[in-house]
């Protein structure tokens, strides 16, 4: 989703969910990711364990990275210069999805950071990302940076008190975000409890204009992910397809399985 004057409400809704799940399942973080932003000089950490809202898989366009265990950080929301242009030093974050699964939480999150517009900003980002434990996707130079929209997808599952586990799906670094068209569909496929093991986690795009995704899993069984209305409250539920802050060319989805088979394949039915 675009930059919006509701994006303030939207993530106001997103960190009363955050609370009240927190309080019901007595867990250290809860399951969407947005942490208030607290400036004292540089950033404070708020909250430990609060996952990127990530929001969440990806996928699209040849973007795979490799695996990663996601720093100790808390989130932050989107922080503007005055002209609502987001910050380049601030992430902006978005949950796509959580949810339950053998009575422990989960959730899929982007973080998404502006593209700078000239070397001064870049090289403020990419401290601003070394700070997070982020690296973005390029030579490493900061001057890759400039005219290009860097964005992470997190997974976190359980808490530190459960041995949870955290981690980076996938990320790129581009001047052009994936735009699926149609019934065009990324899915990439995911372990939903630990860094390895069976699929049962499916995070993706797809077009602005899809209203649904199912997903199959091997049992025969489906999860039926709805597009949520923007800045609609978030819901325990294991389908869901969301728009996202600061990614404005495409919707993500997030399918979880409902017990233990694994994935079999995902496609826009509406």
């Amino acid at each position: 989703m675009t930059n919006t004057d509701g994006n303030e409400h939207g993530m106001a809704q997103d960190r009363i969910a955050l609370l009240l799940a927190d309080a019901a399942q007595e867990i250290e973080t809860g399951p969407a990711p947005v942490a208030a932003v607290v400036r004292g000089g540089r950033r404070r950490r708020a909250r430990r364990w609060a996952v990127t809202a990530v929001a969440v898989a990806v996928v699209a366009g040849g973007t795979v990275g490799a695996v990663r265990v996601l720093p100790d950080h808390e989130s932050a929301a989107p922080a503007n210069t005055g002209v609502g242009r987001p910050r380049v030093d601030e992430p902006v974050d978005s949950t796509v999805g959580f949810g339950t699964h053998d009575g422990r939480a989960w959730n899929v999150a982007l973080r998404v950071w502006t593209a700078p517009r000239d070397r001064a900003e870049a090289v403020q980002q990419m401290k601003a990302m070394a700070d997070w434990g982020l690296v973005p996707v390029t030579s490493g130079s900061p001057s890759d940076l400039i005219g290009r929209t860097s964005y992470f997808v997190i997974r976190q599952f359980g808490s530190p008190k459960q041995n949870g586990t955290r981690l980076i799906v996938s990320s790129d670094t581009t001047a052009d975000l994936p735009r699926p068209e149609g019934t065009q569909i990324n899915a990439l496929p995911q372990p939903l409890i630990a860094k390895s093991g069976p699929s049962r986690l499916v995070i993706g795009t797809v077009a602005k204009s899809a209203r649904q995704v199912t997903c199959h899993w091997k049992d025969g069984s489906t999860t039926v992910a709805n597009l949520a209305p923007d800045n609609s409250a978030l819901h325990d539920v294991n389908g869901v397809i969301r728009s996202i802050r600061g990614f404005p060319t495409a919707n993500w989805f997030v399918c979880a399985a409902p017990g233990k088979t694994a994935y079999k394949s995902a496609e826009v039915t509406k």
